[in-house]
């Protein structure tokens, strides 16, 4: 058995789900982390399929997925994080992403899914009333968050450098912070209303 399928006999793809912050209902269901999803459309067990985009996979697939990573990272992100203590030191590592770009993807990734949670727990239900703050400002929240995945992800080299320096700059920690508290507020995101384009600048 190579290392890749014992950590798949340990470790389920509902266990990591759970594990890397997705809700999962009695049905084995849950919304997809890999496109908007507003109803559970994802059916976790051994392995994962979406009935929505069709992504599908096993627990590996679906690590290497959700965090960017390649396989091997994968299978060894797993054994960390459950002590599975199954993969030996490899004596030529994989090439791995620069740490701190790694880091800003699993924060921001973590990031998204909460607010996704806290956007869903205050969708408004009657239309002929206004908007409540507080599901516009969680919108307000969750789309600023997904602006800097996709520049993370997307941008070009200056604005991927921009986003790491921004992030890097203290804003990790507060995210983490507001993480730990399991209720991510406005102000944890926008402190004196600075963003990428004034940051340090008074509105």
């Amino acid at each position: 058995m190579n290392i890749y399928e014992t950590v798949k006999s340990l470790v389920t793809v509902r266990e990591a789900a759970e594990r890397y912050g997705l809700n999962i209902n009695r049905h084995s269901m849950a919304c997809c982390p890999f496109h908007e999803d507003r109803h559970p459309s994802m059916k976790l067990d051994e392995r994962y399929h979406c009935f929505g985009c069709g992504a599908d996979g096993d627990v590996i697939d679906f690590t290497a997925k959700l965090f960017h990573l390649s396989p091997y990272e994968a299978a060894d992100k797993l054994n960390q994080d459950f002590g599975a203590g199954c993969l030996p030191e490899p004596a030529h590592p994989p090439p791995r992403p620069r740490e701190p770009l790694r880091h800003c993807r699993e924060v921001l990734l973590a990031m998204e899914l909460q607010l996704r949670r806290q956007k869903q727990a205050v969708i408004p239900t009657d239309r002929a009333k206004p908007i409540p703050v507080q599901y516009a400002e969680v919108c307000q929240m969750y789309d600023f968050i997904c602006c800097l995945s996709d520049f993370l992800e997307g941008g070009t080299g200056k604005e991927k450098r921009d986003v790491i320096a921004y992030l890097t700059d203290g804003v990790l920690e507060r995210y983490e912070t507001a993480l730990r508290k399991g209720v991510i507020e406005y102000g944890d995101i926008f402190v004196g209303k600075a963003d990428l384009a004034g940051k340090g600048e008074d509105r």
